[in-house]
Order: C-alpha cells, then sequence, then structure tokens
C-alpha cells in the first residue's frame, strides 16, 4: 500500500517532519533513536535547496543536540519546480548534458529571425518579432513550448494532427514554423551532443525512480528511508518518482496542505473532465492521488491543525465554483464561533497606493522586531512592492532577507553593462556617455579625484551644450576647439583650465580604447555576428572595470563575470545584430541572472520570500501583499505559438494552470497565526481589481467579520500616513530679495534691460549671486548658435566694406559666412540645415544693402557702447552692442537689429523690449564707437530667418510719436525704475511682469516659481 501523508498548512511543516522522522511515526520501524549512523541512511527529497537547509536546522532542533549526522537531502527542483529549472544537484546518472538557458536562447533566436526574414510581405511578418528584444521573447515562448512538449510527453508528430485550415493564418505559419524549428533544433542538440533541460530532467528523475525501486526489490526492509515531502507533483516527472517513493518498503511522500476538510463530491469536482479546475489550489495534489494510486481518506495527516488553524475557513473560501451554494449553509459546517476564531487574527490592508502599500507592510515587519522571537515575512510575487518595502524598512535601519535576491540588470554592474553597448550604439551621445561615465564602477583604471577631474571638465567643454560629432574623434574636436580666451563673463566654462583639459583628453583616450572595438563594429552600419559583439562588450567592460572575475568580492560582478561567460559559450550559434539590435538584447541577455544576498545570522526574523520558498517557512506573522488581479494571481498570458484550444488538444496546461498555483501559494499562507492581506486601490495610476482570493474571503467572512479585519488593517495605514504627515507648510511666497546696495550691479546692457523690467529676480541671481546657468546635457543647437555665427558673418562683412559693397558682395558674404559657421561643423547635421539657410539669409542681404546704401554715408557694425546715468551716489551705466548702426546722408542716424527669430512689436518695443529705444538713447549721446552723436530718425529689426523669402525688414514706428521721443520716454521710466532700486527695501521681484507667463527662465527653479506660482497671486 503507497504510503502517503499530509501535514496541514497551520502545523509547522519542516519541525512536524523532523519529528516525525526522529520517532518513527513517519517510517514505520525507523527510528534512529540513539544511533548517530542511522540517520546517514535515509534519503529525503525537498523542493528547494532552501528548503534542505532549513530541514537541517529543523532535524538539529529535534534532536536536541549540537551536531548530528545528516540523511542525504536532495532538491527536487531549484527555485521552482513549477517553472521546470532542475537543480544540478539531482542523482547524477548517465544523462547527456542539458543545453544552458543562454545557449538555447540565443539559438532558437536564430531560428526565428531566421524565420521572420523568410516570411514574405503579406503573409504575417508584421505581426511577427518585429524587432531584436521580440525576437529573443518570441525565442523564450519557444522554449517554453518545448519544454511543455516534453514535460507532457507530446511528441512533435502531434502537430500534425491540427487542422491548421480550421485555424487563424498566424496559428497555420506558426505551425509550419514549429515543425520545422523543433526538427532543427533537434538537429543541432544531436550534433552538439546536448539535450533539453526538460529532457534531462525527466531522464534524470525518471532514472532515479528506476533506481529506487531496484533498491526496493533488492533490499526489501533493510533499504534505507526514502522521503518526498514538500512537493505536489505538479511536472508528470515528479510525480512519477513521487509514486515509487510511495511503494518503497521505507518510503512514503508528504504532501503540503492536502484539503482533507472538503467534501469527497465537491474534491471529486476538481479533476472531473466535465467540471476540471486547474485554476483550483488543490488541483495538482487531486492528480498526484490519481497518480499515486491512493483516495483522500489514505492519506494520514502527521500533525493535527494548530489552534489557529484556519483549514475548513481556507477550503470554503476555495471550494469549486459548482458549489458554491453552499456558502449559504456555511453556518451549518462551521458555527459562528469557529468562523470569529479565524478571522480573529486576520487583517486587510487596503491602501491608496503602492507606496502606502509598502510603507504600512515595512512598519508591521519592523513592529514584530518588537515581540520576542516572532518570524514575519512579506510574501508577494510583486518584485516592485519587495523593492519598495525593502527600502522603507532601510529608514529603520532594518535589514532584511530577500530570497529572490536582484536581477543582475537592476545592480550597478548590470546597468554598466548595459550602458556600455548604448553609449557605443548612440556614438558616445552626451546623455548616456554622463550616466556611464558617472558610475563608480567605471574608473577606466583612474583614481577616483583625477576620474572626477576629467569627467567635470568633459561635461562642461563636449557633454552640455549642442551635441559634439559622433565618437570619440567628436569628443577630440571638442576639446581642441575649447578656447577658455574667448569666453566672457561668468561662463562656468572658465573654470575648466590646462591640467583639467589634459585630464579630459586622457578619460577620452581610455573611452576609445575600452568602446574602440564596439565603435568599430557600429561604424559598419551592418549586421555582424553575435560572438564578435560580445566579445567587444566584454573588452569595454574590463576597460572599465577591471577583469571580470568569478571570485570577485562584489557578488554582482563575480554574477556579471558568470554570465558573460555563459554568454561568450553560446554567441557562436547565435544570430548576427547590427550594435544598435545588440544595445536591445544585451539587457534581455543578462535579464534572468540573480544576484543572491549573502545571509548572516541575526537576519531572519523579517524575510520577504516569493510565494513558492514560503511554503515550507513556518511564520508566526505572514503578509501577504500585491493581492490584485494580474499580480496574485499573475495575468494568464496567451501563448503566441498555439492557440488556447490548440494546447487544449495536445493536452498541454492551460493559463488557469498558474492560477492554480497562487490560489495554492495564498492557500498555504493561512497557516501562520497571523495573517494579513494588503493591496493597493490604484497601481501604475488606474483604479486596480482587488484578486478573485480576496472577494471570496470577504463572501465567506460575510460583511461584519470583513469589516473587521479592514479596521485592524486600517491601523498600518493610518501609520504609514502618520509617518510622513507634517505641520501644514504655507505656500511659498513670491520671491523679492533685498540685497544691500553694495551688492547690487552698477551695470547693464539694454539686452538685460528687457530682463530686469520682467523678471528682476534674473538680475539678483546673475548680478548679484553671479550664478551662470549651465546648458543642458546634449541640448540641441538652436538660435543662439545660429545666431551667433549669423551676427559674425554679416558684422565683419559689413566692417569690410563699410560705405560701398563689391561687386562680388554675394560672395564675399559667404566667404565671411564659411568661416563664421565652421565651427558649427561638429553638428553635421544642424550645419547642414543652418547653411543651406544662411545662403537665403546672404541673397536677401545683398539685394537688401544695396537699396539701403543709396541713402547712407556709412554704415558702423558690432560697435559697442555705454553712457553714464545720474542715478545714486555711485552713477550707473548702460552698456550695449549695437548691430548696426547707420550714418544717414541727412546726418540722421538708423539703428538695425538682426533677429533670427520673431522681432518685437512696436507696442512691445515700448513697455518691455527697448534695446532699440535705448541705443537710440545712448547714439543721441555719442555713447557708441565710431559714430557720431546724432538724433535717430529710424529704428528696424531685420529677420533672417533664411526662409523662402530669405527675410524681411521689421520697422519700429508710432502713430503719433517720433523713434527719439519713444526713446527718451523709455530712458526715463529706466532711470526712475533704477532710482527704485537705490532703496534697500526694493526687492528683486520674481516675475514682475504678467507677460513673462508661460516662458520659463534660468533662474525659475531657484526662485520656486511652481510652487508660487500655482494658486496666482492676490495683486493679479
Amino acid at each position: 500500500m503507497p504510503r502517503v501523508l499530509t501535514i496541514p498548512p497551520s502545523a509547522r511543516f519542516l519541525p512536524v517532519l523532523a519529528r516525525a522522522f526522529l520517532d518513527g511515526t513517519l517510517v514505520p520501524g525507523f527510528a534512529p533513536g540513539a544511533d548517530p549512523l542511522a540517520l546517514a541512511s535515509a534519503t529525503v527529497f525537498l523542493p528547494t535547496r532552501r528548503a534542505g537547509r532549513m530541514f537541517a536546522d529543523a532535524l538539529l532542533e529535534a534532536a536536541g543536540t549540537t551536531a548530528i549526522l545528516l540523511p542525504k537531502i536532495v532538491p527536487l527542483g531549484d527555485v521552482d519546480e513549477d517553472a521546470l529549472a532542475f537543480s544540478e544537484d539531482a542523482p547524477m546518472l548517465a544523462a547527456p548534458h542539458a543545453i544552458s538557458p543562454v545557449h538555447r536562447r540565443v539559438v532558437l533566436a536564430r531560428l526565428v529571425a531566421a524565420w521572420r526574414d523568410a516570411l514574405r510581405e503579406g503573409e504575417g511578418r508584421a505581426a511577427v518579432a518585429a524587432g531584436p528584444a521580440a525576437t529573443l521573447a518570441l525565442a523564450d515562448e519557444l522554449s517554453h513550448l518545448f519544454d511543455d512538449l516534453t514535460t507532457a510527453n507530446v511528441p512533435i508528430s502531434r502537430l500534425d494532427s491540427l487542422v491548421p485550415q480550421d485555424l487563424d493564418p498566424y496559428f497555420q505559419i506558426s505551425l509550419e514554423f514549429l515543425r520545422i524549428a523543433r526538427t532543427a533544433f533537434s538537429g543541432f542538440l544531436e550534433e552538439k551532443g546536448l539535450v533539453e533541460p526538460a529532457v534531462r530532467r525527466d531522464r534524470l528523475m525518471d532514472a532515479e525512480g528506476q533506481r529506487l525501486a531496484a533498491l526496493g526489490r533488492q533490499q526489501g526492509a533493510a533499504m534505507g528511508p526514502v522521503i518526498a515531502a514538500g512537493s505536489t507533483g505538479s511536472m508528470p516527472a515528479t510525480a512519477r518518482l513521487l509514486r515509487v517513493i510511495s511503494r518503497l518498503p521505507n518510503g512514503a511522500v508528504v504532501l503540503p496542505g492536502l484539503d482533507q476538510v472538503m467534501e469527497d463530491s465537491a474534491f471529486a469536482l476538481i479533476t472531473d473532465k466535465a467540471t476540471s479546475a486547474p485554476d483550483h489550489p488543490q488541483y495538482g495534489m487531486a492528480r498526484l492521488l490519481h497518480t499515486l494510486e491512493v483516495t483522500r481518506a489514505d492519506v494520514v495527516p502527521l500533525a493535527a491543525p494548530a489552534a489557529h488553524g484556519r483549514e475548513q475557513l481556507i477550503s470554503e473560501v476555495m471550494r469549486p465554483a459548482e458549489t458554491s451554494d453552499l456558502w449559504a449553509s456555511l453556518h451549518e459546517r462551521m458555527p459562528d464561533e469557529a468562523l470569529l476564531r479565524a478571522m480573529e487574527l486576520v487583517s486587510v490592508v487596503a491602501a491608496d497606493d503602492p507606496r502606502q502599500e509598502a510603507l504600512a507592510i515595512a512598519l508591521l515587519l519592523r513592529e514584530t522586531l518588537e515581540r520576542a522571537d516572532e518570524t514575519v515575512a512579506l510574501v508577494t510575487p510583486d518584485r516592485d512592492l519587495a523593492r519598495r518595502v525593502a527600502a522603507e524598512l532601510a529608514r529603520f535601519n532594518v535589514r532584511v532577507d530577500d530570497s529572490s535576491g536582484a536581477p543582475l540588470g537592476e545592480t550597478e554592474p548590470g546597468r554598466l553593462a548595459r550602458l556600455a553597448v548604448q553609449v557605443a550604439a548612440e556614438q558616445c551621445a552626451p546623455v548616456p556617455l554622463f550616466a556611464l561615465l558617472s558610475m563608480p564602477l567605471a574608473s577606466f583604471g583612474l583614481e577616483p579625484r583625477e576620474k572626477a577631474l576629467a569627467l567635470s571638465a568633459l561635461e562642461l567643454v563636449a557633454l552640455r551644450g549642442p551635441r559634439p560629432r559622433g565618437g570619440v574623434g567628436g569628443l577630440r574636436a571638442a576639446l581642441d576647439a575649447f578656447d577658455r580666451d574667448k569666453l566672457r563673463g561668468n561662463d562656468p566654462r572658465r573654470r575648466v583650465d590646462g591640467a583639467a583639459l589634459a585630464a579630459a583628453r586622457e578619460l577620452v583616450e581610455r573611452l576609445g580604447a575600452g568602446l574602440g572595438g564596439l565603435l568599430d563594429l557600429g561604424q559598419r552600419h551592418m549586421a555582424v555576428p553575435l560572438a564578435d559583439l560580445v566579445a567587444a562588450h566584454k573588452v569595454a567592460l574590463e576597460a572599465m572595470i577591471g577583469p571580470l572575475d568569478l571570485q570577485a568580492p562584489d557578488a554582482a560582478v563575480a554574477t556579471l563575470a558568470s554570465t558573460f561567460r555563459a554568454v561568450e559559450a553560446a554567441a557562436q550559434d547565435g544570430p548576427e545584430f547590427s550594435l544598435t539590435d545588440y544595445a536591445d538584447v544585451a539587457g534581455l541577455l543578462i535579464a534572468d541572472a540573480v544576484v543572491r544576498p549573502e545571509t548572516s545570522p541575526g537576519i531572519s526574523r523579517v524575510r520577504i520570500l516569493g510565494p513558492l520558498e514560503s511554503r515550507m517557512v513556518h511564520l508566526d506573522r505572514i503578509v501577504m501583499g500585491g493581492l490584485v488581479e494580474g499580480v496574485w494571481p499573475q495575468q494568464g498570458e496567451s501563448d503566441p505559438w498555439l492557440s488556447r484550444p490548440m494546447r487544449a488538444e495536445l493536452g498541454l496546461a492551460l493559463p488557469e494552470r498558474r492560477t492554480g498555483l497562487s490560489a495554492h501559494d495564498f492557500a498555504q499562507g493561512f497557516g501562520a497565526r497571523e495573517v494579513v492581506l494588503t493591496f493597493a486601490a490604484k497601481v501604475g495610476g488606474a483604479q486596480s481589481v482587488p484578486s478573485r482570493f480576496l472577494k471570496r474571503l470577504e463572501t465567506v467572512a460575510g460583511p461584519g467579520l470583513w469589516a473587521d479585519a479592514r479596521r485592524r488593517g486600517a491601523r498600518w495605514k493610518a501609520a504609514a500616513l502618520a509617518l510622513d504627515a507634517r505641520a501644514p507648510v504655507p505656500r511659498v511666497q513670491r520671491p523679492a530679495p533685498a540685497p544691500p546696495l553694495a551688492l547690487r550691479p552698477r551695470r547693464l546692457t539694454v539686452t538685460e534691460i528687457e530682463t530686469f523690467l520682467r523678471d528682476p529676480y534674473s538680475i539678483f541671481a546673475r548680478h548679484v549671486l553671479r550664478l551662470q546657468p549651465l546648458e543642458p546635457l546634449d541640448a540641441a543647437p538652436g538660435g543662439a548658435e545660429r545666431g551667433t555665427a549669423l551676427h559674425e558673418a554679416v558684422g565683419n562683412f559689413t566692417r569690410d566694406f563699410p560705405k560701398e559693397l563689391p561687386p562680388d558682395a554675394y560672395e564675399q558674404l559667404i566667404a565671411h559666412g564659411r568661416k563664421a559657421f565652421a565651427p558649427l561643423t561638429i553638428f553635421p547635421a544642424e550645419h547642414a540645415l543652418w547653411w543651406a539657410r544662411f545662403e537665403r539669409v546672404a541673397a536677401f542681404l545683398v539685394g537688401f544693402e544695396q537699396e539701403r546704401r543709396k541713402r547712407l554715408h556709412a554704415v558702423v557694425a558690432e560697435t559697442s557702447g555705454q553712457i553714464e546715468l545720474p542715478v545714486g551716489a555711485e552713477g550707473f551705466r548702460l552698456a550695449g552692442r549695437a548691430d548696426r548702426i547707420e550714418i544717414r546722408t541727412d546726418g540722421t542716424l538708423a539703428i538695425l537689429d538682426f533677429k533670427t527669430g520673431a522681432a518685437p512689436t512696436s507696442k512691445q518695443v515700448a513697455s518691455l523690449s527697448p534695446q532699440l529705444l535705448l541705443e537710440a538713447a545712448m547714439a543721441k549721446r555719442g555713447g557708441f564707437r565710431d559714430v557720431p552723436a546724432a538724433e535717430v530718425s529710424e529704428l528696424a529689426y531685420v529677420e533672417l530667418k533664411g526662409g523662402a523669402q530669405g527675410g524681411a525688414e521689421k520697422p519700429v514706428s508710432w502713430k503719433d510719436r517720433t523713434p527719439m521721443e519713444v526713446a527718451e520716454a523709455a530712458l526715463t521710466g529706466l532711470m526712475g525704475l533704477l532710482q527704485a532700486f537705490e532703496d534697500e527695501g526694493q526687492g528683486y521681484r520674481a516675475l514682475a511682469a504678467p507677460q513673462w507667463r508661460g516662458r520659463f527662465g534660468d533662474y525659475d527653479h531657484l526662485a520656486r516659481v511652481r510652487e508660487w506660482a500655482l494658486g496666482g497671486d492676490e495683486d493679479e
């Protein structure tokens, strides 16, 4: 008779198993007693390595000694038995080596890529693997399908029994490919002497079953005990092994949490063909009982439910849908007192959002540490929630034992690996390059201070402002073109001295040496072998962080080294990629690698566990978090290769099976003495749907008990809100700093007067605080650079020909333009666009000059000037630089200003844009060099946008006033404004003019405009 036992969820699984193992309850006739060698003859199969380690501790505790000779403890599977990734420590019988996951991935990706390339337009190509990342994703799904076929023992020939003409055309195409791919992949494996992981796993499991059965026949009762505990036998190969173990003379199978409460008729519905419920938590064990050829009545409980046991409650909550009408008679099976007792220590935290949920959980975990010897864990499939909780616990200096570890791609070495190839693919674009160079791990062999000096100089000279030419050559050119002596004012780049510039050049050379291989591959603009890309990628990483050492003290670096070794071994059989495509794929190639945390004594009281890891762990308090649809249970994903009916016809597992596993994990969690269920009302900014398991529990518990559970959970939500609660903070007021007169500027330019009128705070920040704004990283070259070049070209042309134009005026202007625009060739795309516009501008200007010079004596270009204004004790200097002042034949002056953008209107000039007016006032007083003092009879803007017309003249005039009258009024108004600021009580108010709204200045963040501007001001 097969020996099958079970341990209820509320009992401590491993301690109960250990006691039963030692006292002879588990295997009758086997009681080690005082014989230290007896235990060594036993073999114990457990689902995971972690469970094996914990069982060893449980045996030691149950034996009441400090040392014990352990039985052979073998993990049935690695982290997740249901994910089909079995341990290498399984009994190693004769079986070919399995192809590594990375190797299989790249080989299948090559097949998928070839398939897509072979499809003709109109036959589904646009819907298949639209990029390298999608190709890799399809390869993953293909490997899962092959595993499913192997697990279900379905030969590929069964695909021929499906009827393609009855299916969607896409699935007809996929079926054809599956046949080809399976044949090609099988041929590849045979050639390499490898097998698929699932094939090797099943062979090993079956071989182990045969070995154990043979030993049982040979040795009979003398055979050492063989126990398999904690597995649900969800895979056929595992179920077959469990069947063998259950029939051994000294064999036993211990099931986790078999429902022995549910009525037989309801339990039978779970696996009945007509009412099969793969989403039920007992589905796997119900099928296993059929395989073991035992009934529930044959299963012996190893322990009674604990006093707080909720076995009956969870059985009712999870009963099959066909029997849910029995909830109406719940009180007959579960009296009110029993239901109250089961729900007494159940709490529900309905958080507003994931952050609040994480903080509430962190507070609960931290509070458990105040309870003597109690253990607690957050159990969740949501890794984002797990990371949030770990971060919140750091606020309380609580380290947490996170069983899942950290994905390699989210560690610093993993991010560095992704950034390195991204930088190369984007030819050293400033943003990713700055992110890469800012990482402490990317030292390039430099000391931290040396690297900091070099990066600061490189950032200011080459990375901020318009993007230089691509590649390391563009960075070199930007550094070579840097001329510190040409910088004026408080330009931050003036801080870059010769030593810093030399350090930046050294950093660029090291960058080029490291990334040279990748950059060269990118310049080919074609697909290259994956092996070449991986090799160049590794060279780049080692140039930055040193050799990739498997024994590196940093666990993340060691994991990266191990991952690259696996990728290198597989790359020879992978597809070809361009460097741009490889940049998309590189992160995915290392995505599955996990950096395991180093656990240490003293932190195991607080844990973060995945649902599978929690099955064997006894906890006093459990928090099941992320209980929303799509997370727990997870969203059932469709198979891109086979439709649902196709999978059903082949006998493959349907998506509901994953829901059943989630339901089993949920039910097992109710074994803890205290249970806290949490969910967030909104996830990702959208309204979430609470888990179906919560809704079932709410229905069974009833409104009253559910409201009590919500009230208990509300305590933690309130604590989370209170933790970050602050006293109301008054709204930030519009700043108006009032520095002493000695610090206030005594000189401004005419262009700064507009800023003074609109936003005095910017004058304060620039001239009193002496803050110079930095250009953004990788700024798109805009009007400033084009305007500087255009003004230089036009100014130099005018200075060369102040009176008469040469016969070849257009050619001369173009020559000046080429010289002025030369520095912008490091921006090839922008230079090509702007130069085409300048050619049109030049044609317009030549005609414009020919017409105007008929009335002129001479033209003075780009002339500087200043006048003293009698303001305050020290006076005030008004300075300016005029683009063009014309000395007319009638003795008056005309002042023109060139604009590469839109020119202000006459109304704006008279109010808030008085540049030309103030220049006219200066010219009348002889304030400009080489320009005689005279009345100004004309003001005009000349727009030089380079459009179809090249440019346009925009005269500035007023019906009832002359330009000089308006200019004198503007000067008088300015003197009044300056006199007002001679009062120390007058502050430099931010955004003084309402017209500024909607525009953003360089110092708005310093003035905290977004904070005080939201509610408006009482005076506006």
